[in-house]
């Protein structure tokens, strides 16, 4: 088909556009594809670098693969090495990714030549790799054709998971000296002497356990993570099953502050945050036990969960929000209207949550805070 084109005198842009367009109207079919979605004709290293990364996730099933109900793991060490001579250390992203950028004609590769190559993931303290490959070697070849110039001869770096090591740890808080009895069922596990103030620590696997001190029976249960009793001490437990408050579904824009009425309760200097809003959240992505949104305690100065109604608190998961606060000690504070109660202090890590399991009945104040003034993280909290 034959086009025809019209000109008249106008401004020298619209009229170059036009003569483009007419002169692509009047190219064939065949020529306008080629035009409009050109071939690559040049195939090979074009300046650019391609990632490969190790991903590594928190195994909460721990049976070593990677599948439904793990999740990512932020903060990790993996090292990359050749010949035995360290190249980088990097850390997992809040998807769970370290990433090492690979090419032949780029600047900020750290693989630029073929080669064989270590990839090492270092678990932090507490956690071990469950899927038995904490060091996988793979060779970097040249492939002309590829856009970086390089690929991963087979495999690409399989997915790390790492699996926490599980414990009960407690304060023993009876007068005196006495014993602190670990039981399943009927069956004595174990038993330790302690004076008051003492701690204590019984690695166990998932299950449910009773503490016995003083007369008094404490049960608790191990599921993906470690547990902390806080103190033992001879006053009444909470035998209520407790209501689940997991902060799902209340920040819409990703940050919202805990307003009061919120599961029952009231709130103060307390934020609900998804853990997708913050780019290097190392703290807040590892301490989310279920969905993604958390509660946090806002810039780390103390806050508050009150009612006009005593109340129980059965459980809470708790972290550390960031890495450079390892080691943080969150600190609660009992109250029962105006009479102070009692005090406990749980150590947390950026690296995972521990479930804090004070059973404790009948408070109409705690009021949260930390030692050192960083941001202490806790979800799926469990109260009657």
């Amino acid at each position: 088909m034959a086009w025809a084109c019209k000109y008249r005198r106008m401004g020298g842009l619209y009229l170059l556009m036009r003569l483009l367009v007419c002169a692509c109207l009047a190219t064939p079919a065949g020529a306008q594809q080629s035009l409009f979605y050109p071939m690559q004709q040049n195939w090979g290293p074009k300046g650019e670098s391609v990632n490969i990364s190790v991903f590594v996730f928190n195994d909460v099933n721990r049976n070593g693969i990677y599948d439904l109900g793990d999740r990512p793991f932020a903060g990790v060490a993996v090292g990359l090495s050749q010949n035995d001579a360290p190249l980088r250390l990097d850390r997992s992203n809040v998807n769970g990714f370290t990433n090492f950028p690979a090419g032949l004609k780029t600047t900020d590769a750290v693989i630029t030549a073929p080669g064989t190559f270590a990839f090492e993931t270092f678990p932090p303290p507490g956690w071990e790799v469950s899927t038995g490959n904490r060091v996988q070697t793979k060779e970097i070849s040249a492939a002309p054709g590829a856009k970086t110039g390089l690929i991963v001869s087979g495999e690409v770096p399989a997915p790390v998971g790492l699996r926490r090591y599980l414990f009960v740890r407690g304060t023993y808080g009876m007068s005196g000296t006495g014993s602190v009895i670990l039981l399943q069922g009927d069956k004595v596990l174990g038993e330790k002497e302690l004076a008051r103030g003492e701690e204590f620590l019984w690695p166990l696997p998932p299950g449910a356990y009773v503490l016995e001190a003083g007369g008094t029976r404490h049960p608790f249960s191990i599921a993906t993570l470690p547990v902390d009793v806080g103190t033992l001490r001879p006053a009444p437990i909470s035998t209520a099953t407790g209501r689940l408050i997991d902060f799902e579904n209340m920040a819409p824009t990703g940050l919202l502050k805990a307003p009061n009425g919120y599961g029952g309760l009231n709130w103060f200097n307390l934020n609900i945050m998804s853990t997708t809003l913050m780019p290097s959240s190392v703290g807040y992505v590892n301490g989310a036990t279920s969905g993604n949104h958390i509660l946090y305690t806002s810039a780390g100065h103390p806050t508050r969960i009150y009612s006009d109604t005593p109340f129980d608190l059965l459980s809470v998961n708790l972290s550390a929000a960031w890495p450079v606060s390892e080691g943080e000690t969150v600190v609660f504070d009992y109250f029962r209207g105006d009479e102070p109660l009692w005090q406990e202090r749980i150590g947390v890590s950026a690296f995972g949550a521990i479930s804090y399991q004070p059973l404790i009945t009948g408070v109409t104040r705690i009021e949260i805070s930390t030692a050192h003034y960083w941001q202490a993280v806790l979800d799926d909290l469990v109260v009657e």
